[in-house]
Order: structure tokens, then C-alpha cells, then sequence
């Protein structure tokens, strides 16, 4: 064999053996080419493309930081790293994984994910980062036992079903309360609560006024206009529990205003 023809099947070899190493990392899949984890601000990131859209992966590979960036930043500036942690709307959990890291107890943090497809990523990002946090499978929710959420695999529609039955998918989930995950968890007291719940922040504060106001110091929650409910009014609603406004940020092109309480 002449060395261009040598030169062409060593290219080929390698090619191939790169293509292999992949393979069996688990990085890329035979039938699903699509990523199943990425690295998120120093944690790998555990992303199931049976249970998350492609175009969401393929975005996050390509712009990794740019995932949250306005809870990221009000988590840099007010997360109280000495106090227990709430968070309620875990999603792919890579705000769980970074508030994680910064914790002076990591164990103090329950993580909350209503979704059930999205528990065994959760877990094995846990697993692979070596984390503290606990994450809950349960959904918020007041007046009935069991609450109806939708399941789509573009994580940003997962929610609480509204009456209206605009969103028909779902599973019904087990509901909890914040005053009830705190009481499991044993956190008494200057609890910092972060939310993205999609509307269902404005929820919270209505039916779990009077927990918040006496054990809840720091609340980080993207704030949805709903109706009559908007960050204005989530404002107010806040003040009147004795919390004042610490910053507010605009998450563009996502529908959601970033706010922080604090007391």
C-alpha cells in the first residue's frame, strides 16, 4: 500500500476508535445521538433525551453558563451559605448542583421535582457530583392530597395543570407543602427558599404566609405575571410578611422575573 493510502486508513482508524470511545463513555448513544449529560458550572449535568427535548441539550452543550443565569447571579449575591436550603422546582438540577457546592452544610438542602421522569437523572447527578442535597419527588399544593402536573419533555411547560385544561399530559404527584418539607427535614428556622415554580410562587406565599414570615429569612423565587398576580403584587404580598426587596431581574426571552427577599 502507497503512504497516502496508509495515511488515509490511520485517519479512518482513528476516527473510528474516537467514535467507540464515545460509544461505551455513554457520552452519545447508538440509536439517540443526543448528549445524556453536561457540564454545568463545574457539575456534570445527567440529561435523559428520552425525558428532555434534544434542541434543550444541544443548547445547554452550546452555552452551558448561559442556563439561569439571573437565579444563578441572586444566588451568588444572597444565598445565606450557613442556612438550610428549599428549593422548589429542582428541573435538570443544575441550580440544585451550584447552590449545593456553596452550602456550609450540604446535607441542609432538599431539593424539590415534581416531574418523576426527571428523579433518576437527579439522583445520578447527585451520585457522580458527590452532593448533599436530598431531592424530593412531590409537588406544592393545597386542598387535596395528590396534584396533576405536566410531564412534556421540554422542562419549561413541566407545571401544575391549571383548570382550564390548556395542559392535558400529566401525572398526579403527591403534594407537600414548604411548612411540611421543613418540618421532615428538621430546619427550625432561617430557612432560605428559592422557587421556580411557574406561577405557583404566588401560591406559596398566599396559603404559607404565616410559616414564611416566621422561618424563612432569604426567599430567591422567579416571579410569573399571572392574571392579577405579578411581580408587583408579589412584592407587596412579600412586604406585608415583614421581607423587604433586595433585587430584581428580568430573565429574558423566559417569562419570569427574578426577585430576592430577604428579612
Amino acid at each position: 500500500m502507497n503512504k497516502p493510502g496508509r495515511t488515509t486508513v490511520s485517519v479512518l482508524i482513528s476516527a473510528l476508535l474516537v467514535v467507540g470511545i464515545m460509544l461505551t463513555a455513554g457520552c452519545v448513544g447508538l440509536v439517540n445521538p443526543t448528549p445524556s449529560e453536561v457540564m454545568i458550572r463545574g457539575n456534570l449535568i445527567f440529561v435523559d433525551p428520552g425525558y428532555v427535548d434534544g434542541s434543550f441539550i444541544w443548547k445547554l452543550l452550546l452555552d452551558p453558563n448561559g442556563y439561569e443565569p439571573e437565579m444563578i447571579a441572586a444566588a451568588d449575591e444572597y444565598l445565606i451559605i450557613q442556612n438550610p436550603l428549599i428549593e422548589i422546582g429542582a428541573g435538570i438540577g443544575a441550580l440544585s448542583a451550584y447552590m449545593n457546592d456553596k452550602l456550609t452544610m450540604p446535607v441542609n438542602q432538599i431539593s424539590v421535582e415534581p416531574n418523576p421522569y426527571l428523579i433518576p437523572s437527579l439522583e445520578k447527578t447527585k451520585q457522580m457530583n458527590d452532593l448533599g442535597v436530598t431531592f424530593v419527588q412531590k409537588a406544592i399544593g393545597y386542598g387535596s392530597a395528590k396534584v396533576a402536573v405536566s410531564v412534556t419533555s421540554d422542562i419549561t411547560n413541566n407545571r401544575i395543570v391549571k383548570s382550564n385544561g390548556a395542559i392535558v399530559k400529566s401525572v398526579d404527584v403527591e403534594a407537600t407543602t414548604v411548612r411540611k418539607l421543613a418540618e421532615d427535614a428538621g430546619f427550625l428556622s432561617n430557612i432560605s427558599l428559592v422557587m421556580n415554580i411557574v406561577g405557583y410562587e404566588h401560591a406559596v406565599v398566599q396559603y404559607e404566609a404565616e410559616f414564611l414570615s416566621r422561618n424563612v429569612s432569604t426567599v430567591i423565587s422567579a416571579v410569573y405575571a399571572d392574571g392579577k398576580n405579578t411581580p408587583d403584587s408579589f412584592a407587596e404580598k412579600m412586604k406585608l410578611l415583614g421581607f423587604a426587596e433586595k433585587s430584581r431581574e428580568a430573565a429574558a426571552g423566559n417569562g419570569y422575573v427574578v426577585m430576592v427577599f430577604a428579612k
